[in-house]
């Protein structure tokens, strides 16, 4: 009888084990929180929650003071907000976000999770006759990344990452990409294709 109740033990600690070691592309329902880390993300597995909110900045901000986009706060019970730090993402119950320069998107979709991520940055002034001031033009950021859902490495999506990184894991669409004489507008075609042709292990360390 004892040797018994140990067996159904272990069992049910591996059942356990192994659902908490589904992968988040595999999951039903994205669970809401903060993810200290990839691992967090990858299992769909947030430790820790509450009134997360997230906050956007004025352009003039990400300028003047060097700061990103938005930022993620805590709601207390008496309504007061404070900064959310070191953490790697977040999610809403609906989307997740990854915190890169503010947080950003991540289209959970594939072996290769993409985001874009954006700024606002100066580029140059303007002279306006008018009243003989000079404005900054500002200029909007935009570069997409990458995630592999397997290792948590981030890479920006590029020629040189997707023909050095990405691609040599499926020779046959590396050959593609190769002859491709307008691969250089169709980086995000190959992610899709990748995603398509290659399906990342059901669980891992």
């Amino acid at each position: 009888m004892k040797h018994w109740c140990c067996l159904w033990i272990l069992v049910c600690c591996c059942g356990t084990a192994m659902a908490q070691d589904t992968l988040i592309l595999q999951a039903t329902a994205l669970k809401k929180g903060l993810y200290k880390s990839f691992r967090e993300f990858k299992y769909n597995n947030p430790s820790e929650a509450g009134d997360l909110v997230v906050k956007n900045r004025s352009s003039a901000a990400q300028i003047y003071l060097l700061a990103s986009r938005n930022e993620l706060v805590l709601r207390d019970g008496a309504g007061q907000e404070h900064k959310v730090k070191n953490y790697w993402g977040f999610c809403d119950g609906s989307h997740v976000y990854i915190r890169d320069n503010g947080l950003n998107r991540v289209q959970v979709d594939g072996y290769y999770c993409s985001y874009e991520l954006q700024g606002v940055q100066p580029s140059r002034s303007i002279y306006n006759p008018a009243d003989m001031t000079v404005n900054a033009l500002n200029t909007p950021v935009r570069l997409k990344k990458v995630i592999n859902i397997v290792t948590g490495e981030i890479l920006e999506l590029s020629l040189y990452n997707l023909k050095k990184y990405i691609l040599p894991q499926d020779p046959e669409l590396l050959a593609e990409f190769r002859d491709d004489k307008s691969k250089k507008n169709r980086l995000d075609y190959y992610i899709v294709r990748f995603n398509e042709r290659n399906k990342p292990p059901q669980s891992g360390q």
